[in-house]
Protein backbone atom coordinates (compact mmCIF):
# COMPACT_ATOMS: atom_id res chain seq x y z
CA UNK A 1 0.00 0.00 0.00
CA UNK A 2 2.98 2.16 1.02
CA UNK A 3 4.65 1.57 -2.40
CA UNK A 4 1.21 2.13 -4.21
CA UNK A 5 0.66 5.44 -2.42
CA UNK A 6 4.69 6.51 -3.62
CA UNK A 7 3.92 5.38 -6.78
CA UNK A 8 0.97 7.68 -7.24
CA UNK A 9 2.60 10.73 -5.63
CA UNK A 10 5.22 10.16 -8.64
CA UNK A 11 2.72 10.32 -11.24
CA UNK A 12 0.83 13.39 -9.72
CA UNK A 13 3.96 14.55 -8.66
CA UNK A 14 2.74 18.15 -10.06
CA UNK A 15 -1.20 17.96 -8.89
CA UNK A 16 -1.75 20.96 -6.53
CA UNK A 17 -2.82 19.24 -4.01
CA UNK A 18 -2.93 20.43 0.05
CA UNK A 19 -1.23 18.83 2.72
CA UNK A 20 1.56 17.08 0.33
CA UNK A 21 4.15 17.48 2.84
CA UNK A 22 1.86 15.74 5.65
CA UNK A 23 0.97 12.84 3.18
CA UNK A 24 4.65 12.46 2.32
CA UNK A 25 5.24 12.03 6.39
CA UNK A 26 3.42 9.88 7.42
CA UNK A 27 4.03 7.44 4.90
CA UNK A 28 7.67 7.67 6.12
CA UNK A 29 6.35 7.16 9.46
CA UNK A 30 4.71 3.99 8.44
CA UNK A 31 7.15 2.81 6.71
CA UNK A 32 9.39 3.26 9.40
CA UNK A 33 6.68 1.55 11.82
CA UNK A 34 6.76 -1.13 9.45
CA UNK A 35 10.48 -1.97 10.16
CA UNK A 36 10.33 -2.10 13.71
CA UNK A 37 7.56 -4.42 14.10
CA UNK A 38 10.06 -6.48 12.25
CA UNK A 39 13.04 -5.18 14.33
CA UNK A 40 11.16 -6.71 17.22
CA UNK A 41 10.74 -10.34 15.27
CA UNK A 42 14.34 -9.87 14.80
CA UNK A 43 15.57 -9.31 18.12
CA UNK A 44 13.54 -11.84 19.57
CA UNK A 45 14.72 -14.67 16.71
CA UNK A 46 18.28 -13.63 17.27
CA UNK A 47 18.92 -12.75 20.68
CA UNK A 48 20.36 -9.20 19.93
CA UNK A 49 20.61 -6.86 22.91
CA UNK A 50 17.47 -5.77 24.71
CA UNK A 51 18.59 -2.06 23.99
CA UNK A 52 17.28 -2.99 20.00
CA UNK A 53 13.94 -3.45 21.74
CA UNK A 54 14.48 0.32 23.65
CA UNK A 55 14.49 1.94 20.63
CA UNK A 56 11.76 0.26 18.66
CA UNK A 57 9.78 0.98 21.57
CA UNK A 58 10.74 4.32 21.36
CA UNK A 59 10.25 5.10 18.25
CA UNK A 60 6.40 3.12 18.28
CA UNK A 61 5.36 5.95 20.92
CA UNK A 62 7.09 8.63 18.96
CA UNK A 63 5.50 7.83 15.77
CA UNK A 64 2.21 6.30 16.74
CA UNK A 65 1.06 10.00 18.23
CA UNK A 66 2.79 11.71 15.88
CA UNK A 67 0.48 10.07 13.28
CA UNK A 68 -2.44 11.38 14.56
CA UNK A 69 -1.46 14.88 14.84
CA UNK A 70 -0.29 15.20 11.54
CA UNK A 71 -3.68 13.09 10.46
CA UNK A 72 -5.24 16.73 12.46
CA UNK A 73 -2.88 18.91 10.95
CA UNK A 74 -3.72 17.32 7.33
CA UNK A 75 -7.44 17.49 7.29
CA UNK A 76 -8.35 20.26 9.64
CA UNK A 77 -6.78 23.89 8.74
CA UNK A 78 -5.65 24.83 12.52
CA UNK A 79 -4.11 28.13 13.77
CA UNK A 80 -1.04 28.09 16.28
CA UNK A 81 -0.03 24.44 14.98
CA UNK A 82 2.75 24.42 17.61
CA UNK A 83 0.70 25.12 20.28
CA UNK A 84 -1.34 21.56 19.32
CA UNK A 85 2.37 19.96 19.57
CA UNK A 86 2.59 20.48 22.92
CA UNK A 87 1.44 17.09 24.21
CA UNK A 88 3.07 15.32 22.08
CA UNK A 89 6.54 17.33 22.65
CA UNK A 90 5.96 16.23 26.05
CA UNK A 91 5.09 12.45 25.32
CA UNK A 92 8.86 12.48 23.24
CA UNK A 93 10.51 14.12 25.54
CA UNK A 94 9.68 11.15 28.19
CA UNK A 95 10.30 8.64 25.72
CA UNK A 96 13.73 9.97 24.94
CA UNK A 97 14.09 9.84 28.63
CA UNK A 98 12.97 6.57 29.10
CA UNK A 99 15.94 5.21 26.63
CA UNK A 100 18.55 5.84 29.33
CA UNK A 101 16.60 3.36 31.75
CA UNK A 102 14.39 5.93 33.43
CA UNK A 103 11.48 3.62 33.62
CA UNK A 104 9.00 6.45 33.61
CA UNK A 105 6.82 4.61 30.58
CA UNK A 106 8.46 1.23 29.68
CA UNK A 107 10.81 -0.71 30.42
CA UNK A 108 12.23 -4.39 29.35
CA UNK A 109 13.59 -7.19 31.52
CA UNK A 110 16.47 -9.25 30.40
CA UNK A 111 14.24 -11.76 29.16
CA UNK A 112 12.99 -9.31 26.62
CA UNK A 113 9.10 -8.96 28.47
CA UNK A 114 8.24 -5.49 28.35
CA UNK A 115 6.80 -3.79 31.09
CA UNK A 116 5.00 -0.41 32.25
CA UNK A 117 6.34 2.50 34.30
CA UNK A 118 4.11 5.12 35.92
CA UNK A 119 3.55 7.04 33.10
CA UNK A 120 2.80 3.88 30.84
CA UNK A 121 -0.87 5.47 29.78
CA UNK A 122 0.92 8.59 28.41
CA UNK A 123 1.45 7.71 24.72
CA UNK A 124 -1.80 6.15 24.27
CA UNK A 125 -3.36 9.99 26.07
CA UNK A 126 -1.85 11.57 23.66
CA UNK A 127 -2.87 9.33 20.69
CA UNK A 128 -6.56 9.48 22.26
CA UNK A 129 -5.91 13.23 22.52
CA UNK A 130 -4.86 13.74 19.22
CA UNK A 131 -7.64 11.22 17.40
CA UNK A 132 -10.67 12.99 19.74
CA UNK A 133 -9.85 16.23 18.25
CA UNK A 134 -9.80 14.76 15.06
CA UNK A 135 -13.24 13.08 15.43
CA UNK A 136 -14.59 16.33 16.98
CA UNK A 137 -13.70 18.37 14.32
CA UNK A 138 -15.05 15.93 12.02
CA UNK A 139 -18.11 16.82 13.34
CA UNK A 140 -18.25 20.52 13.36
CA UNK A 141 -17.15 20.08 9.78
CA UNK A 142 -20.52 17.76 9.27
CA UNK A 143 -22.59 20.76 10.75
CA UNK A 144 -20.70 23.53 9.12
CA UNK A 145 -21.91 21.79 5.51
CA UNK A 146 -18.57 20.74 4.72
CA UNK A 147 -20.27 17.27 4.70
CA UNK A 148 -17.37 15.29 2.04
CA UNK A 149 -14.63 16.28 3.82
CA UNK A 150 -16.60 16.04 7.51
CA UNK A 151 -17.73 12.51 6.17
CA UNK A 152 -14.17 11.66 5.31
CA UNK A 153 -12.18 12.54 8.74
CA UNK A 154 -14.80 10.94 10.46
CA UNK A 155 -14.48 7.67 8.77
CA UNK A 156 -10.40 8.59 9.19
CA UNK A 157 -11.37 8.95 13.48
CA UNK A 158 -13.24 5.78 13.24
CA UNK A 159 -10.67 3.79 11.80
CA UNK A 160 -8.29 4.59 14.23
CA UNK A 161 -10.63 4.12 16.98
CA UNK A 162 -11.95 0.67 16.03
CA UNK A 163 -7.76 -0.47 15.71
CA UNK A 164 -7.33 0.94 18.45
CA UNK A 165 -9.62 -1.20 20.55
CA UNK A 166 -8.56 -4.31 18.06
CA UNK A 167 -5.10 -3.83 19.29
CA UNK A 168 -6.17 -3.97 23.02
CA UNK A 169 -8.66 -6.68 23.08
CA UNK A 170 -6.73 -8.76 20.19
CA UNK A 171 -8.84 -9.16 17.23
CA UNK A 172 -6.97 -6.63 15.25
CA UNK A 173 -3.66 -6.64 16.54
CA UNK A 174 -0.79 -5.25 14.15
CA UNK A 175 -2.87 -4.17 11.60
CA UNK A 176 -1.93 -0.23 12.29
CA UNK A 177 0.32 0.49 9.81
CA UNK A 178 -2.05 -1.46 7.16
CA UNK A 179 -5.20 0.78 8.28
CA UNK A 180 -3.52 4.02 9.01
CA UNK A 181 -2.20 3.28 4.72
CA UNK A 182 -5.29 3.06 3.94
CA UNK A 183 -6.69 6.39 5.54
CA UNK A 184 -3.94 8.00 4.00
CA UNK A 185 -5.10 6.06 0.38
CA UNK A 186 -8.68 7.04 0.83
CA UNK A 187 -7.94 10.63 2.12
CA UNK A 188 -5.41 11.23 -0.71
CA UNK A 189 -7.85 10.21 -3.06
CA UNK A 190 -10.82 12.16 -1.78
CA UNK A 191 -8.60 15.13 -2.03
CA UNK A 192 -7.66 14.67 -5.42
CA UNK A 193 -11.10 14.53 -6.33
CA UNK A 194 -11.57 17.91 -4.88
CA UNK A 195 -8.50 19.25 -6.61
CA UNK A 196 -10.15 18.09 -10.03
CA UNK A 197 -13.10 19.08 -9.27
CA UNK A 198 -11.71 22.74 -8.09
CA UNK A 199 -9.96 22.58 -11.39
CA UNK A 200 -12.89 21.95 -13.92
CA UNK A 201 -14.48 24.69 -12.05
CA UNK A 202 -11.77 27.05 -12.64
CA UNK A 203 -12.21 26.67 -15.99
CA UNK A 204 -15.65 26.69 -16.38
CA UNK A 205 -15.17 30.23 -15.12
CA UNK A 206 -13.13 31.09 -17.52
CA UNK A 207 -14.54 29.59 -20.20
CA UNK A 208 -17.09 32.05 -19.00
CA UNK A 209 -15.21 34.72 -18.37
CA UNK A 210 -14.20 34.73 -22.33
CA UNK A 211 -17.51 34.37 -23.22
CA UNK A 212 -18.44 37.46 -21.43
CA UNK A 213 -15.57 39.39 -22.65
CA UNK A 214 -16.58 38.11 -26.18
CA UNK A 215 -19.91 39.40 -25.84
CA UNK A 216 -18.97 42.55 -24.70
CA UNK A 217 -16.28 42.46 -27.77
CA UNK A 218 -20.05 41.73 -29.81
CA UNK A 219 -21.51 44.79 -28.06
CA UNK A 220 -19.11 47.72 -28.79
CA UNK A 221 -18.56 46.36 -32.13
CA UNK A 222 -22.72 46.91 -32.90
CA UNK A 223 -22.52 50.35 -31.45
CA UNK A 224 -20.48 52.31 -33.53
CA UNK A 225 -22.14 50.02 -36.61
CA UNK A 226 -25.49 51.42 -36.17
CA UNK A 227 -24.11 55.22 -34.74
CA UNK A 228 -21.97 56.00 -38.02
CA UNK A 229 -25.07 54.64 -40.37
CA UNK A 230 -27.15 57.20 -38.83
CA UNK A 231 -24.73 60.19 -38.48
CA UNK A 232 -23.26 59.33 -42.48
CA UNK A 233 -27.30 59.80 -42.93
CA UNK A 234 -27.91 63.00 -41.01
CA UNK A 235 -24.11 64.26 -43.39
CA UNK A 236 -25.92 63.50 -46.68
CA UNK A 237 -29.74 65.35 -45.64
CA UNK A 238 -27.01 68.62 -44.58
CA UNK A 239 -26.52 69.94 -47.72
CA UNK A 240 -30.20 68.43 -49.29
CA UNK A 241 -32.65 69.29 -46.67
CA UNK A 242 -31.24 71.09 -43.29
CA UNK A 243 -35.25 70.84 -42.30
CA UNK A 244 -35.12 66.82 -42.22
CA UNK A 245 -31.33 66.58 -40.93
CA UNK A 246 -32.67 68.78 -38.03
CA UNK A 247 -35.48 66.12 -37.55
CA UNK A 248 -32.81 63.14 -37.57
CA UNK A 249 -30.71 64.98 -35.42
CA UNK A 250 -33.59 65.21 -32.69
CA UNK A 251 -34.59 61.51 -32.80
CA UNK A 252 -30.92 60.09 -32.87
CA UNK A 253 -30.56 62.44 -29.81
CA UNK A 254 -33.91 60.87 -28.00
CA UNK A 255 -32.14 57.55 -28.87
CA UNK A 256 -29.15 58.13 -27.54
CA UNK A 257 -30.55 58.98 -24.51
CA UNK A 258 -32.64 56.47 -24.02
CA UNK A 259 -30.89 53.29 -25.10
CA UNK A 260 -27.36 54.10 -24.58
CA UNK A 261 -27.44 52.56 -21.50
CA UNK A 262 -29.25 49.48 -22.62
CA UNK A 263 -26.99 49.29 -25.85
CA UNK A 264 -24.25 49.09 -23.49
CA UNK A 265 -25.13 46.40 -21.09
CA UNK A 266 -24.61 42.65 -21.77
CA UNK A 267 -27.85 42.15 -20.07
CA UNK A 268 -31.02 41.05 -21.79
CA UNK A 269 -33.55 43.71 -22.33
CA UNK A 270 -37.39 44.16 -22.26
CA UNK A 271 -38.25 42.71 -25.53
CA UNK A 272 -40.61 46.38 -25.63
CA UNK A 273 -37.50 48.14 -25.30
CA UNK A 274 -36.07 46.88 -28.37
CA UNK A 275 -39.24 47.53 -30.23
CA UNK A 276 -38.64 51.00 -29.39
CA UNK A 277 -35.08 50.89 -30.98
CA UNK A 278 -36.51 49.77 -34.47
CA UNK A 279 -39.30 52.28 -34.08
CA UNK A 280 -36.26 54.99 -33.82
CA UNK A 281 -34.11 53.54 -36.38
CA UNK A 282 -37.51 53.13 -38.73
CA UNK A 283 -38.05 57.29 -38.19
CA UNK A 284 -34.30 57.71 -38.74
CA UNK A 285 -34.66 56.36 -41.86
CA UNK A 286 -37.42 57.80 -43.46
CA UNK A 287 -36.73 60.71 -42.22
CA UNK A 288 -33.09 60.72 -44.17
CA UNK A 289 -34.37 59.39 -47.34
CA UNK A 290 -37.19 60.16 -50.13
CA UNK A 291 -37.88 56.34 -50.45
CA UNK A 292 -40.60 55.35 -48.34
CA UNK A 293 -41.16 52.03 -47.16
CA UNK A 294 -43.87 50.12 -44.82
CA UNK A 295 -43.46 48.28 -41.74
CA UNK A 296 -45.84 45.55 -40.50
CA UNK A 297 -46.42 44.55 -37.14
CA UNK A 298 -47.86 41.08 -35.63
CA UNK A 299 -46.82 40.80 -31.95
CA UNK A 300 -48.94 38.10 -30.66
CA UNK A 301 -46.17 37.87 -27.77
CA UNK A 302 -43.93 40.79 -26.29
CA UNK A 303 -43.62 40.00 -22.31
CA UNK A 304 -40.20 38.43 -22.81
CA UNK A 305 -36.35 39.36 -22.89
CA UNK A 306 -33.61 39.27 -25.50
CA UNK A 307 -29.90 40.69 -26.21
CA UNK A 308 -30.15 44.21 -26.86
CA UNK A 309 -29.82 45.28 -30.35
CA UNK A 310 -31.00 41.49 -31.41
CA UNK A 311 -33.80 42.53 -34.00
CA UNK A 312 -33.16 45.95 -34.80
CA UNK A 313 -29.96 44.97 -37.18
CA UNK A 314 -32.04 42.16 -38.81
CA UNK A 315 -35.03 44.89 -39.51
CA UNK A 316 -32.43 47.61 -40.53
CA UNK A 317 -30.84 44.45 -43.24
CA UNK A 318 -34.49 44.02 -44.15
CA UNK A 319 -34.87 47.66 -44.92
CA UNK A 320 -31.95 48.05 -46.53
CA UNK A 321 -31.52 45.30 -48.78
CA UNK A 322 -34.94 44.46 -49.00
CA UNK A 323 -37.41 46.81 -48.43
CA UNK A 324 -35.90 49.96 -50.11
CA UNK A 325 -34.49 47.82 -53.46
CA UNK A 326 -38.15 48.67 -54.17
CA UNK A 327 -38.16 51.69 -55.80
CA UNK A 328 -41.68 51.82 -56.55
CA UNK A 329 -42.57 52.60 -52.59
CA UNK A 330 -44.49 48.97 -52.57
CA UNK A 331 -41.69 48.07 -50.16
CA UNK A 332 -42.39 46.43 -46.92
CA UNK A 333 -40.61 44.97 -43.71
CA UNK A 334 -43.10 43.03 -41.58
CA UNK A 335 -42.33 42.00 -37.95
CA UNK A 336 -43.59 39.18 -36.25
CA UNK A 337 -43.55 37.40 -32.66
CA UNK A 338 -45.38 33.93 -31.34
CA UNK A 339 -44.85 31.61 -29.10
CA UNK A 340 -44.04 28.68 -30.30
CA UNK A 341 -42.37 24.76 -29.90
CA UNK A 342 -41.98 25.70 -25.95
CA UNK A 343 -39.88 29.57 -26.89
CA UNK A 344 -40.13 32.53 -28.55
CA UNK A 345 -40.28 32.67 -32.15
CA UNK A 346 -39.53 36.38 -33.94
CA UNK A 347 -39.64 36.73 -37.72
CA UNK A 348 -38.64 39.43 -40.10
CA UNK A 349 -39.28 39.18 -43.52
CA UNK A 350 -39.57 41.99 -46.43
CA UNK A 351 -40.38 41.86 -50.14
CA UNK A 352 -36.91 42.76 -51.37
CA UNK A 353 -34.67 41.04 -53.79
CA UNK A 354 -33.13 38.68 -51.16
CA UNK A 355 -31.32 36.05 -53.06
CA UNK A 356 -30.93 39.03 -55.93
CA UNK A 357 -28.11 40.69 -53.16
CA UNK A 358 -24.22 41.54 -54.41
CA UNK A 359 -21.32 39.82 -52.95
CA UNK A 360 -20.29 42.84 -50.84
CA UNK A 361 -24.12 43.44 -49.82
CA UNK A 362 -23.78 40.13 -48.46
CA UNK A 363 -20.90 40.66 -46.79
CA UNK A 364 -21.92 43.83 -45.44
CA UNK A 365 -25.01 41.69 -44.33
CA UNK A 366 -22.82 39.15 -43.03
CA UNK A 367 -21.01 40.74 -40.58
CA UNK A 368 -24.01 41.81 -38.56
CA UNK A 369 -25.75 38.90 -38.80
CA UNK A 370 -22.71 36.68 -37.05
CA UNK A 371 -22.81 39.58 -34.48
CA UNK A 372 -26.43 38.86 -33.65
CA UNK A 373 -26.05 35.40 -34.01
CA UNK A 374 -23.17 34.39 -31.51
CA UNK A 375 -24.91 37.32 -29.04
CA UNK A 376 -28.16 35.28 -29.05
CA UNK A 377 -26.05 32.11 -28.59
CA UNK A 378 -23.87 33.22 -25.42
CA UNK A 379 -26.44 35.43 -23.59
CA UNK A 380 -29.62 33.14 -23.95
CA UNK A 381 -29.12 30.28 -26.08
CA UNK A 382 -30.71 31.59 -28.80
CA UNK A 383 -30.82 30.89 -32.68
CA UNK A 384 -30.89 32.92 -36.00
CA UNK A 385 -32.20 31.31 -39.17
CA UNK A 386 -32.09 33.43 -42.28
CA UNK A 387 -33.45 32.49 -45.66
CA UNK A 388 -33.10 34.19 -49.29
CA UNK A 389 -35.35 33.90 -51.74
CA UNK A 390 -36.28 36.00 -55.02
CA UNK A 391 -39.11 37.34 -53.06
CA UNK A 392 -37.31 38.33 -50.43
CA UNK A 393 -35.66 37.29 -47.14
CA UNK A 394 -36.83 35.80 -44.01
CA UNK A 395 -35.00 35.84 -40.94
CA UNK A 396 -36.51 34.26 -37.92
CA UNK A 397 -35.03 34.37 -34.02
CA UNK A 398 -35.36 31.82 -32.04
CA UNK A 399 -35.07 32.33 -28.20
CA UNK A 400 -36.02 29.12 -25.87
CA UNK A 401 -38.40 29.72 -23.15
CA UNK A 402 -36.72 28.59 -20.32
CA UNK A 403 -34.17 31.22 -20.82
Amino acid sequence: MLLGLMLIFYINRRAEIGGLKYFRAMIGIVFMLTLCEALEDICDIYGLSVRVLYLKTALVYWFYPLIAMLELYLVVPMKRKLLWAVPYAVNALLVLIDLFDTRLIYYFGDDHTFHGGALSWLPTAVLVFYVLMLGLNSVLMLGSGYRSKGTIALFMTAAAVITAIGEGVGFARGLTEEVTAFELLIYYFFLSAIGYSEAQETIYENRLELERQRLKLLVVQIQPHFIFNVLTAIQSLCYTDSMKAAECIDVFGDYLRANINSISSDEPIEFDDELEHIRQYIDLEKASRDDDFTVIYELKVRDFKLPPLTVQPIVENAVKHGALSRRDGTGFVKIMTEERDGGIVITVSDNGSGAGLTAMQKEHKSIGIENVRQRLKLQCGGSLDISLTPQGSVSVITIPMQQ
